[in-house]
Formats: C-alpha cells, sequence, structure tokens
C-alpha cells in the first residue's frame, strides 16, 4: 500500500484572486507559483475539547468537535519574472502580495534622459518623466553617464520632477547624468479608506494546494507578510501566514501545464558591477550577516455560524511594521546608532538585490526610526541587533501607504 502514501515532494499550488470573497475563483495551472517544499504547513478544519459531561463511569465521554479558521503558512524564494514586465507580465508572487494587502502597480519605462540638475542624493529628471507628484516612489533610476551604473532608489518626488534618492553620491549629480526607469512593478502596502476600496485594497484568494494525487481548497484567504529575510550573498525569503476557510478535499491530479519560473533568485550583494550599496540605512552602506523585515499585521477571522465551520474569511487588521538587523559596530565617527536613537533621528533606508534584468529586486523604506539596539557579537568582532519601526509619510500618488514598498524590475 505504499503507492498510496502522500509524498509532499510530489506538490502544487495554485493561488487566485477572487472575485467575489469566498466564492471559489476555480485557479487554474496558468496561477500556480513557486515556494518551498519543506516550508508550508495547513491546520485540521477541525479541533476537539474535552468533555466534562457525566458518563456514570470514571470515563470521559465523548469529545466536543469543532471548527476552527484554516491557517496555512508557505515560505517562498523571492524571484522576478525574468522577462520584461507588462502590465500581464508580473512577478511570481502576485497574488500572494496582493491578498496581503500590498498592492501591485505596473509603471511602464521611461527612456534615459538627461538630469537637469541635481545634488548629492537628489536628481531633478527630464520631461520625459511624469510631473504627478509621488508617481515613482520606491522604483530605482537607472544611472548612466557620470554616476553610471547607481540604481538609487526614489523616496520623495515632486510634480517638479524633483527625485528626492537613497543613496548620497561623493559629487552631486549634473546634467552629466542620465536616469532611466525600467518597466516595474511596486507593491506597497493599503489602508483602505471605505469599504468600497476594501475590495481593492484587501481583496481574497482562492488556494488549491495539490499534494500527490490529494486536492485541498481553502477560500475566503486573506494573508500577512510574517517575514521577509535574507542572508547576505543569498537570496530573499518571505513566509506568508495565510487564514480563510477549508472548502473540502478531494482526489485529483496536479494539473497539467503548470509552467513554474525555473532561473535563480537575486541575491543580497553589490557585485562586480554594481555601485548602490546592497543594505544601506540613513544613505551609508552597512555590513550585515542578514536581515529581516515584518509586516508585524493583525490577522483574524471572526465567528460565523453561517459558515461550514464556525468562522468567516481572514481579515487583515493594523501593522507594525519593523526592520530588524545586525551590522558591525563602527567607530561612533562613523555611525552612532545610540545617538541616532536618543536624537530620535529619522532617515531612509534600501535594500537591492542583485540580479539580471527582470530578475531584480528594491525594498525602498522612506521613513524608518531606530526602535532598539543591543550589543551583539559576530565571531570576535563587536556588532549591533538594531530594530527599526518603519513608518509612513503619507500616501503615494496610487494611494498606498509608504511605510515600505517593494519592486520588481
Amino acid at each position: 500500500m505504499s503507492e498510496n502514501v502522500i509524498d509532499i515532494t510530489n506538490v502544487a499550488m495554485l493561488l487566485k484572486v477572487e472575485t467575489t470573497e469566498g466564492v471559489d475563483a476555480a485557479p487554474t495551472a496558468a496561477d500556480a507559483f513557486p515556494f518551498e517544499t519543506d516550508g508550508y504547513s495547513y491546520n485540521s478544519p477541525f479541533a476537539s475539547e474535552a468533555s466534562n459531561e457525566a458518563t456514570g463511569t470514571k470515563v470521559a465521554g465523548a469529545p466536543l468537535i469543532v471548527g476552527q479558521p484554516a491557517e496555512i503558512s508557505i515560505r517562498v524564494r523571492l524571484k522576478g519574472a525574468n522577462a520584461t514586465y507588462t502590465s500581464t507580465v508580473k512577478p511570481p508572487h502576485h497574488a500572494l502580495l496582493t491578498i496581503a494587502g500590498w498592492r501591485g502597480l505596473f509603471t511602464a519605462a521611461v527612456a534615459a534622459a538627461a538630469l537637469t540638475a541635481g545634488t548629492t542624493n537628489s536628481a531633478t529628471l527630464g520631461a520625459s518623466f511624469s510631473s504627478t507628484a509621488r508617481a515613482y516612489l520606491g522604483m530605482p533610476l537607472i544611472m548612466s553617464g557620470l554616476a553610471a551604473g547607481a540604481h538609487p532608489l526614489v523616496i520623495e518626488y515632486t510634480a517638479g520632477r524633483l527625485a528626492t534618492l537613497t543613496d548620497e553620491f561623493a559629487t552631486p549629480l549634473t546634467i552629466g547624468s542620465s536616469a532611466e526607469i525600467a518597466a516595474n512593478w511596486t507593491y506597497a502596502g493599503t489602508s483602505p479608506q471605505d469599504a468600497a476600496a476594501r475590495l481593492t485594497d484587501e481583496p481574497t484568494g482562492t488556494l488549491y494546494i495539490y499534494e500527490d494525487g490529494n486536492l485541498l481548497k481553502f477560500v475566503a484567504c486573506r494573508a500577512s507578510l510574517d517575514s521577509l529575510s535574507a542572508d547576505t550573498a543569498k537570496p530573499g525569503f518571505a513566509t506568508f501566514k495565510l487564514m480563510g476557510i477549508f472548502a473540502g478535499e478531494t482526489s485529483a491530479a496536479i494539473p497539467s501545464g503548470i509552467a513554474l519560473p525555473a532561473h535563480s533568485a537575486p541575491t543580497l550583494v553589490q557585485g562586480l558591477t554594481g555601485v548602490s550599496p546592497a543594505f544601506s540605512v540613513n544613505r551609508k552602506p552597512l555590513m550585515i550577516s542578514n536581515f529581516s523585515l515584518a509586516d508585524a499585521a493583525e490577522l483574524s477571522s471572526m465567528e460565523d455560524p453561517n459558515t461550514n465551520f464556525g468562522f468567516g474569511s481572514g481579515l487583515i487588521g493594523g501593522r507594525v511594521p519593523m526592520l530588524s538587523c545586525d551590522p558591525a559596530k563602527t567607530h561612533v565617527a562613523v555611525r552612532s546608532t545610540l545617538a541616532d536613537m536618543q536624537n530620535k533621528a529619522q532617515f531612509c533606508g534600501a535594500v537591492r538585490f542583485l540580479g539580471a534584468a527582470g530578475n531584480r529586486i528594491a525594498i525602498t523604506l522612506p521613513l524608518m526610526q531606530t526602535a532598539k539596539s543591543d550589543p551583539a557579537l559576530r565571531g570576535k568582532k563587536r556588532a549591533e541587533q538594531n530594530d527599526y519601526r518603519l513608518m509612513t509619510n503619507g500616501r503615494d500618488a496610487q494611494g498606498r501607504t509608504t511605510e515600505k514598498i517593494l519592486c520588481f524590475y
């Protein structure tokens, strides 16, 4: 009977955003996404409670069988599409980010054009760029000319085309430098302002998990990004926690036609040709061994007797986003984290994963503040274990919050 044992290496997941909350969106092979086979789990739709009912003996009575929300955890390796992005060519984990309240935006490429002015950390872009304030938040400028090879990230953008950047250049940018924007998808957090906005900001999804001949279905799923982390010189990983409603288990073969991206993921490293640092805080590169970014979003499911197991769809609550890292300790003349804490200093941060065009990832942190700094060791070297609170400084041109912006380009 060994042929009937489930092999979890023979597994596939399909996720599709629902048109109507709780109604099976019927995902197909085209909705498959890559994930770590040793990095997912799900619970039973049932739980039991002990019975105190008298039986006339010392033997307990039948247990109480009750329903519970469906909870699924999925760990994925972050990678791009490895192709030129369009409105339909999206990053592999677009649907997961969407049901986690990270609304995606496609931005078409803008060809290279000479700057009209610049400073050591800002650039005034040419007339071919948008004159809409905050149109390019979180997007990298690909520089050529005097700053060739740099990919500074935009933390502020005005109607006058002035882009404030995450990088600090040794000499001011001038008209000798040119900037372009590659076709990209950005994802940023949302805070629905009314019920209608929630439909687009925090939609639900249908998840199918195919396990070696079994199919488990979950509907009305929303998610939180529990962590986005990476070790230096290695790819990034994201763990999503989903909550929804179990919709049944049946026998079903893994769909044919699944075509998952087979290319390698980009890594947290500046590389041989890079100019912009892979990891920086307050426009200074930090020597870290790893970092972790957490949404710390509340995720719950309200009791509802009008569902199969007594609980409704997943609901996203407030969040307390935090960046944690372990930079090497430096002399205070270079960087003083304690002084930053004492002065309640606020600044920007940037994370970049190096890859080929179409397989690059950047994280822009426009406004952050040190929340904790503890002494630590890395081998025989002094280090810090720092936590930075990520804060929003308003909404971007699309109404998304700006505490963190994830860009695939």
